[in-house]
């Protein structure tokens, strides 16, 4: 499955929720040449559960028939659900479409590409009884096979069986991510910025799945991180600001949850070049110096820089540092820098 046109270049914008990813979003639209995915798409399917670091797990990491077949079952579903969009029309497309609408994204490409992608991956598939995917049928399935194997149906729990012992992953992997990549990027951009696809974890794996790729990921001084989480109001939602409940709604478990993210981010061995953790407040603050690290490190010359300070603008992402300082609960503030003093960014 061989992309056509141009080879593209691939960057992931990251963070950990709430630390100005946006601010460096709006940095690469100013950049001639780079196509960027609207801030709130996120590109989940190497990251999320059944994904295609579950898929390399299974089929080539710690492979087996039983968990080899099940990642293959597991990935076939999920790309049904972030294809598939929801509609008045098809009433069954409401038990099945999660609303994110990769299909949409990808200009219709997305179902077959992976399709195509998955079915290169599987050696053989065939018909036999195999009890395992039963722990993993839906309750109405289930249901119906117990009741056709009461009432002696023969092959009541045959399945379609897929056998995949790929010894060409990587390359596969890289192949279709690159034409899923050229169906959304504008004709003659080399460069495709997506956001959240990988995670500040461990980037230089999900790197691998690209023939040339790089991960930015923000970070930010926790006590506005906190402020924001709980000022966060969803976009075209009439709700109340509150906080965003993944963050963690208590100071005590937002300390936990905070330095345990950043400890397992900090063992990640991150590929020279390839991974650039950067701090908010410094691309804010230090812009005049902070760019130049930026576009060194995406191997940019200045002169591509076309639409400086037309969406990212310093000046006012400036207003969102410090934001702890007003916020009413200083008690938790007080927690925080005192959990977190060394995350702390005093200005």
């Amino acid at each position: 499955m061989k992309a056509l046109g141009t080879p593209r270049r691939y960057l992931d914008l990251s963070g950990y929720a709430f630390t100005g990813k946006h601010a460096v979003i709006d940095l690469m639209r100013e950049f001639r040449g780079y196509s960027v995915a609207h801030f709130q798409f996120e590109f989940n399917l190497l990251r999320i559960q059944g994904g295609i670091r579950d898929l390399e797990t299974a089929l080539v990491d710690d492979w087996s028939p039983i968990r080899s077949d099940a990642a293959v079952r597991r990935f076939r579903l999920l790309v049904r659900r972030l294809a598939a969009k929801n509609s008045w029309r098809s009433p069954r497309s409401w038990f099945e479409a999660v609303g994110w609408n990769y299909e949409d994204f990808f200009k219709g490409q997305f179902a077959s590409s992976t399709r195509s992608y998955i079915e290169s991956l599987i050696d053989a598939t065939w018909q036999t009884e195999w009890p395992y995917p039963a722990a993993e049928m839906g309750a109405g399935e289930l249901f119906f096979r117990k009741l056709k194997q009461k009432l002696r149906v023969p092959s009541a729990f045959d399945i379609d069986y897929f056998l995949a012992t790929p010894d060409d992953f990587l390359e596969r992997t890289r192949d279709y991510l690159a034409t899923l990549m050229a169906a959304f990027a504008e004709p003659g951009d080399h460069t495709v910025v997506m956001h959240n696809s990988m995670e500040p974890f461990s980037p230089s794996r999900a790197l691998r799945y690209f023939h040339d790729a790089r991960s930015i990921i923000v970070d930010r001084d926790p006590r506005d991180v906190y402020v924001a989480q709980n000022r966060y109001v969803p976009p075209g939602s009439n709700a109340k600001p509150g906080p965003y409940p993944p963050v963690a709604a208590t100071p005590e478990i937002f300390c936990r949850r905070f330095r345990l993210m950043r400890r397992l981010a900090a063992r990640s061995a991150d590929t020279p070049g390839r991974v650039l953790r950067l701090q908010y407040e410094n691309l804010v603050q230090c812009y005049e110096a902070t760019l130049p690290q930026i576009m060194a490190f995406l191997g940019e010359r200045p002169a591509a820089h076309t639409h400086a300070r037309q969406y990212f603008q310093p000046e006012k992402s400036a207003r969102n540092i410090g934001l702890w300082r007003t916020y009413s609960d200083q008690a938790a503030i007080a927690l925080i820098r005192s959990e977190l003093a060394e995350y702390c960014v005093e200005s």
